[in-house]
């Protein structure tokens, strides 16, 4: 029987052991490979995004003009006392002739919990309004279509806001003066209110206490009813907290010009002065 020399033996063992060590560590690094692709693309992924889809339409035998525009939005009405924030819109332009179908994207994580949200959709033509939702229409759940209803906006609100660059609901007043007093209020919480006209609400601070009541909008006609606030007491403000509620227990009328608004009893007689702060 032949001996293999002792050097050979040595050798071959020395191969073996390294083609061992070098499957090992091919293994290991293979897993450590595919962690760091699944992290990459883990970290590539975008923000979620949710739509609320549907169609909106009005019942009149209208065709629109060729420049009117349609928007519907997604917003946050959960502040009573603060304008709607929007968190998503769809925009037409020129929306063409109904019905009209939107898909408004938003950001879920933009959502909370308790919040309150809404849908609204509008027609328009320049600054002049043609058709709006009137009623409240809820965040549907996820993969529900929305039908919103059109109906024509007033005519004489309508002939007013073809001279005005703010529109009287939906819009945050600021109060500028009371009766002939100038108003001058230190401090974040300025008086102020918005009219929502899903609910005919209106809703704001007379700036210290919040202020909500109803209100009933004719054309220039506009009356206001059941107006109460909180009852705290602040350093600042208090005189021009009660005169901002007479004057608007006393409104019969209002009109606008630019980005001021006035508001009038019926003798008409300017009860108050407000200018318009962007919603946001």
């Amino acid at each position: 029987m032949s001996r293999i020399p002792t050097a050979v033996i040595t050798v071959l063992v020395f191969l073996a052991a390294c083609g061992e060590y070098q499957q090992d560590q091919k293994s290991t690094a293979e897993p450590s490979a595919m962690r760091k692709t699944s992290d990459s693309a883990a970290a590539a992924q975008p923000n979620a995004t949710a739509f609320v889809s549907g169609v909106a339409t009005y019942r009149e035998r209208m065709v629109l003009p060729a420049d009117a525009s349609f928007e519907a939005t997604l917003e946050d009405t959960s502040r009573a006392d603060a304008p709607a924030r929007v968190i998503g819109r769809h925009r037409i332009e020129p929306v063409g002739q109904p019905p009209f179908r939107f898909s408004i994207s938003y950001d879920p994580a933009q959502l909370q919990r308790r919040g309150n949200y809404v849908i609204r959709a509008r027609v328009m033509r320049g600054s002049n309004l043609l058709f709006t939702t009137d009623r409240h229409y809820a965040l549907p759940q996820p993969g529900q279509e929305l039908e919103l209803l059109l109906v024509r906006a007033q005519q004489a609100q309508t002939t007013q806001s073809s001279t005005a660059t703010a529109t009287l609901e939906n819009a945050y007043w600021k109060l500028m003066r009371v009766g002939a007093e100038a108003v001058t209020i230190a401090g974040e919480r300025e008086p102020h209110f918005v009219l929502h006209p899903d609910d005919r609400r209106i809703a704001g601070s007379g700036g210290c206490n919040r202020l909500v009541g109803g209100y009933s909008l004719d054309g220039e006609k506009l009356s206001f009813s059941q107006v109460a606030g909180t009852m705290m007491a602040c350093p600042d403000g208090m005189q021009y907290e009660r005169a901002f509620h007479d004057a608007l227990t006393k409104t019969a009328s209002w009109k606008i010009e630019g980005e001021r608004l006035q508001l009038f009893d019926e003798a008409g007689v300017s009860v108050a002065e407000f200018e318009s702060r962007y919603m946001r």
